[in-house]
């Protein structure tokens, strides 16, 4: 009997760009049980590492204080790139699928072995984008500001960038 093949797939993409609802649609299609999303790898790591010394780990990634939004973004990601690569080795090693999805998830940066497809989602639509963060269905409590809304879409342009370069399928909501 001829094994299934097991399916490691990573969606990247900017906040309110639909992630989670399309994780949850290739769970279905492809019977997939396992998914795990980067917000979440944030708040345990930050039992780990100290807000003193690592302040951009507690807030979300678009609310970097006096930085380059990206720039929050990128040094979370250092911290967590290990436990990421970490769920995909063990993915691997015990040959079970999953999805690993979130803001997180860089391209060029966060580059793991054994990973089956990468998807980066975007919302090109400016007012589209703006609807999706303020009437979100997975984050029904985030507040999002005018201001960090801008941030959120500086950010979105870098992902789209480095999507390109670095070949992983862009989906537009």
């Amino acid at each position: 009997m001829k094994k299934p093949k097991i399916k490691i797939i990573v969606i990247g993409g900017a906040t309110a760009t639909s992630k989670s609802t399309f994780s949850l649609e290739l769970m279905k299609k492809h019977k997939i049980v396992h998914k795990l999303g980067t917000g979440f790898i944030r708040e345990m790591a930050k039992n780990f590492y100290q807000k003193k010394r690592f302040p951009y780990l507690y807030n979300y990634s678009y609310q970097g204080i006096n930085r380059k939004p990206f720039q929050n973004l990128y040094d979370q990601s250092k911290l967590l790139k290990e436990m990421i690569h970490l769920a995909i080795k063990r993915a691997n090693k015990e040959g079970t699928s999953i999805i690993i999805e979130g803001v997180h998830l860089i391209p060029g940066f966060t580059e793991f072995k054994g990973v089956s497809k990468k998807y980066m989602k975007v919302v090109r639509n400016e007012k589209k984008h703006l609807n999706m963060v303020l009437k979100n269905k997975t984050h029904l409590n985030r507040k999002v500001s005018n201001s960090e809304f801008k941030k959120i879409r500086k950010i979105q342009e870098i992902l789209i960038l480095r999507a390109k370069k670095y070949n992983w399928n862009i989906i537009e909501v």
